[in-house]
């Protein structure tokens, strides 16, 4: 499979499987593509400081988006860089079926969100899917980041109407968290 085929997998994943099972099974595919060390080392990085940072962005934009009436929030992550990241709020909002993503590149509002140098480290060894272990690699750094990302929203106290979703800088389709 090449990569975007896990990232489609990956979408229908986060709606019939938990948290669990979905970091589970990228470990499991990494391990065969990118080996059990490398598995591994993106496994026992720990995220906590990050899902809190995370957490603490939704709800400045959960806020901000229900003061502007906003449809959708967008995170973004920069994968060749550090996993730099905003958070975008949006006017507009197109589901998946749609296959039109062109509202996350209209935004009303936008502010920083975290970095995870661990991750950029990581990536750069292999790039994003040049061979076996950058597939390997880059499905399951994307894995942990959607699901550390979609566990902050879901630790949230009041999850709202407005859609979330997460993708890495150009990624297509955006990975819908809530719609």
């Amino acid at each position: 499979m090449n990569i975007f085929e896990y990232l489609d997998e990956l979408q229908v994943d986060l709606r019939e499987k938990n948290l669990e099972e979905i970091q589970e099974k990228y470990f499991n595919i990494c391990s065969e593509l990118a080996g059990n060390e490398r598995a591994n080392k993106i496994k026992q990085i720990d995220l906590n400081e990050y899902v809190y940072e995370l957490k603490t962005g939704l709800k400045e934009s959960i806020k901000i988006a229900q003061e502007q009436r906003a449809k959708a929030i967008y995170f973004e992550y920069d994968l060749d860089n550090k996993w730099d990241s905003a958070f975008f709020i949006c006017e507009e909002y197109s589901p998946l079926e749609d296959e039109d993503d062109d509202w996350a590149s209209d935004w009303t509002d936008d502010f920083e969100g975290p970095s995870l140098e661990s991750f950029g480290d990581i990536y750069e060894l292999d790039g994003f899917d040049s061979n076996d272990a950058a597939i390997g690699s880059t499905i399951f750094l994307v894995t942990r980041t959607v699901t550390s990302f979609t566990q902050a929203y879901k630790g949230l106290s009041a999850e709202s109407s407005i859609a979330v979703c997460i993708a890495f800088h150009d990624q297509d389709p955006i990975i819908r968290i809530t719609e």
